[in-house]
């Protein structure tokens, strides 16, 4: 029965081998990547709010003005945009 066993095995692992050497080889030089798109920063309900969310992403003014926001959820739909801080 073991023996069975293993020759069942054996004959499993040399198909595999089989089967890898039919797939397609990777390119020699593969294609360039690209920068994924930069989201624009949620606006700000208005200039005095320092934190602001639409409940996926939460954004911050930097004490330059410029806003900086975290990134959005996989699955996230965003809501109306509220101030959370002043």
């Amino acid at each position: 029965m073991r023996a069975a066993l293993w020759i069942g095995l054996f004959v499993l692992a040399m198909a595999g081998q089989a089967l890898a050497a039919d797939l397609p080889l990777k390119p020699a030089h593969p294609a360039p990547v690209t920068a994924p798109a930069k989201t624009s920063p949620l606006p700000s309900p208005n200039a005095a709010c320092l934190e602001w969310t639409d409940g996926c992403r939460v954004c911050q003014r930097a004490p330059n003005g410029e806003p900086s926001c975290s990134n959005v959820g996989i699955a996230c739909v965003p809501k109306a945009e509220e101030c959370t801080r002043r």
